[in-house]
C-alpha cells in the first residue's frame, strides 16, 4: 500500500471515531470495547524488556488484553497504548500479520490471536503508528477542565 492510501486509510479512521468533546485513553477503550463487544484489560508487564518490543495486544474469548514492557514515562505508556489501541480500530487482528498461538507463559489462557509485526516497515505497523499520533493530538488538544477556575482562565490560556 502506498502512503498516500495509508494516510487516507487512517484519516477516515480517525474521522469515524466519535469519542466525545474531550477525548482520553478512557474513551478510546470504551469505543473500541462497544465495537468489539468485549472488555480489554492493560497491564505491564515487567519481564518485556521494550527495546524491540514495547507493547502488544493479544484477544481472547471474553477479552482483549493489552500488555506493555515498563514505560520511560507517561507520554510513552500514552503512545504505547495508543498504537495497540491503532491496531485494533485498523482492524489489523483481521489481517496476515496476526498469529495463532498456543498458551503464553505467565497468562492464565491461550489466545484466540496475537497481533504480531512482520516487521517495523510494513502497512499495519506504519498505520498504527500514524493512527496512535493523531489519537494522541486528539487527547493532548483537550486537557481536562481544571478544577477551581470559575472564570475560564485555563480555557484561555491553556
Amino acid at each position: 500500500m502506498s502512503k498516500l492510501r495509508i494516510r487516507r486509510q487512517v484519516r477516515l479512521a480517525n474521522r469515524q471515531l466519535d469519542l466525545g468533546e474531550n477525548p482520553s485513553l478512557n474513551s478510546i477503550q470504551a469505543w473500541i470495547e462497544a465495537r468489539r463487544g468485549r472488555p480489554i484489560t492493560i497491564e505491564e508487564l515487567p519481564t518485556m524488556k521494550g527495546d524491540d518490543l514495547c507493547g502488544l495486544c493479544m484477544t481472547y474469548e471474553d477479552y482483549i488484553s493489552v500488555v506493555h514492557a515498563t514505560p520511560k514515562s507517561s507520554w510513552h505508556l500514552q503512545q504505547i497504548i495508543l498504537h495497540e489501541f491503532a491496531h485494533l480500530i485498523l482492524g489489523h487482528y483481521r489481517t496476515a500479520t496476526s498469529l495463532d498461538l498456543t498458551k503464553l507463559p505467565g497468562f492464565p489462557d491461550t489466545p484466540l490471536q496475537v497481533l504480531g509485526r512482520v516487521s517495523y516497515e510494513d502497512d499495519a505497523e506504519a498505520a498504527a503508528e500514524m493512527l496512535a499520533d493523531l489519537l494522541s493530538a486528539r487527547i493532548n488538544h483537550h486537557p481536562p477542565a481544571a478544577p477551581n477556575d470559575p472564570a475560564g482562565f485555563h480555557k484561555v490560556f491553556g
